[in-house]
């Protein structure tokens, strides 16, 4: 990544949490907040265009818990907690408002749609709302608090409802299929594959104590916890099937996993850095606080077999397959990297790099 032609984003980014709410789209940012999304040109900082929800937002201090909007085709969707006022004999409710918005000038809403919450989610206080994944015509969003969660399924044509799931908090969309983890005795969720046309569960896997469910890839997810015997789980399921592709690789447990678009799934926490083929599970490579003379980055961002963070010497790339340090070291350590430039969040300022190096 190259510095030269970086452009300011100060401003327009608010929320995040552990994920910062962006989309990048070719040489566009798609940026989310409770109450709106803005397009910003990568380029030169510039708002392109602008959509806000139709009513009130559910949460105005969600500051910390939007998350990244998805790509739908030519469409880029996000959902929003909005509130519905009491009117007549109708008491007051919620809703998941989707906004879908064109990824072409003028950047304009093309569609939106309304779906009513549960009233558990009108009265959360830590409810969240994020668009997990989009294919096939359908979209999945799934609104989860305090224990409780549901999964819906829209059309992206007819922009209707086609399916809800309660208690399904959806993890991936990946060959047809809608994984998540399904409410079941507290705290020990079961995995579970639904189809992504109908809603229909099609696998079971076993009730996993305290789970923890992430995408391994297109066609891959990851599961920890703990098992009914008391033992840890870290496998790799197959989304298709629920069967299992491979066990992890021992000693990653406490790792959170992000998957390069690619074919390498990178796992990393603050003193370690591993590689992990998501078909086979077999560890590529690890980097370990006081093991050798390498020392494991703080990693920022994984993309197309390459993984960027900041080191003791600055920023750095490795080979995601390898672990070798890039030849090229870049300038920036970017939290978020397509083709064309790398989002780098500085004393609460997001810059934008045009890609290179």
């Amino acid at each position: 990544m190259a510095t030269k032609g970086r452009t300011n984003l100060a401003g327009q980014v608010r929320g995040g949490g552990t994920n910062l709410p962006v989309l990048l789209h070719d040489t566009r940012a798609f940026v989310a907040s409770p109450t709106g999304v803005q397009v910003i040109d990568l380029a030169t900082g510039r708002t392109l265009g602008e959509e806000t929800t139709s009513g009130e937002v559910l949460r105005s201090d969600a500051e910390g818990y939007t998350l990244p909007p998805v790509l739908a085709g030519g469409e880029v969707l996000t959902p929003f907690l909005v509130k519905t006022p009491a009117s007549g004999t109708y008491a007051a409710g919620a809703v998941v408002e989707v906004v879908a918005v064109a990824t072409v000038a003028p950047y304009k809403a093309t569609w939106r749609t309304t779906v009513k919450l549960p009233e558990w989610a009108r009265q959360s206080n830590k409810v969240t709302v994020a668009a997990v994944g989009a294919q096939d015509g359908r979209a999945v969003v799934t609104v989860a608090g305090d224990g409780n969660a549901v999964s819906y399924g829209l059309d992206t044509a007819s922009h209707s409802l086609r399916w809800t799931q309660p208690g399904l908090k959806a993890a991936a969309v990946g060959t047809g299929m809608v994984t998540g983890l399904l409410d079941g005795e507290p705290l020990t969720p079961v995995p579970v594959g639904v189809d992504l046309a109908t809603g229909t569960e099609k696998w079971r896997g076993e009730k996993t104590y305290a789970a923890v469910m992430e995408g391994a890839g297109p066609s891959t997810v990851r599961i920890s916890g703990q098992r009914p015997d008391g033992s840890k789980a870290d496998r790799l399921l197959n989304v298709s099937g629920g069967q299992v592709r491979a066990e992890m690789p021992p000693g990653l447990g406490s790792m959170n996993c992000t998957f390069d678009k690619a074919q390498t799934l990178v796992c990393a926490h603050a003193f370690a850095v591993a590689a992990v083929d998501p078909t086979s599970g077999q560890l590529l490579w690890s980097l370990k606080d006081g093991e050798g003379d390498r020392k494991p980055p703080k990693v920022t961002a994984v993309w197309h077999g390459r993984v960027y963070g900041r080191g003791a010497g600055g920023p750095v790339a490795l080979d995601a397959r390898t672990g070798a340090d890039m030849p090229t070291k870049p300038e920036a350590a970017p939290l978020l990297v397509n083709a064309y430039a790398g989002m780098v969040l500085e004393d609460n300022r997001l810059s934008s790099y045009p890609a290179g190096g």
